[in-house]
């Protein structure tokens, strides 16, 4: 099916936030595995050509890479809070409360649809339908 203009606008506006949120969840793990690498677990690797190296450098440019991933998460962050409160601003002067429901828990709070259809006690078929009429009313109060 196609979608309305303000169904586009808004499916565009809130997978925005989405879309952020993966990013910073694939940050993090990054950030976990850059964090393994400076505690120096790991270090030693029988697999490679024998070259002495200082495996301090490894660590030292681990932790320098950590230190600036963890600033990166912090600004996505703050980035995605302002995203998510304008995107409540507008969910609350949202008639449909399904609509309103769907958009926090599917787009905001990032749960699958299938998880979204469960929480609000419906089909997921159902939810889908929701999500037309809860973007189209989004858009038209972006």
């Amino acid at each position: 099916m196609t979608q309305t203009e303000n169904q586009a606008k808004a499916d565009k506006y809130l997978y925005r936030i989405r879309n952020r949120e993966t990013d910073i969840r694939g940050k993090r793990l990054e950030l976990e595995a850059l964090r393994y690498k400076a505690s120096g677990a790991g270090a030693i690797r029988y697999d490679k050509e024998r070259v002495q190296s200082s495996p301090q450098d490894y660590m030292t440019m681990a932790i320098n890479d950590a230190i600036e991933l963890e600033r990166q998460i912090k600004e996505d962050e703050a980035a995605i809070e302002g995203l998510k409160g304008e995107a409540y601003a507008i969910v609350r002067k949202m008639e449909n409360r399904d609509g309103r429901a769907l958009i926090e828990w599917f787009y905001l709070n990032g749960l699958s649809m299938s998880e979204t259809a469960e929480f609000m006690k419906m089909s997921e078929r159902n939810a889908y339908y929701i999500q037309e009429k809860a973007l189209e009313e989004f858009g038209a109060l972006l």
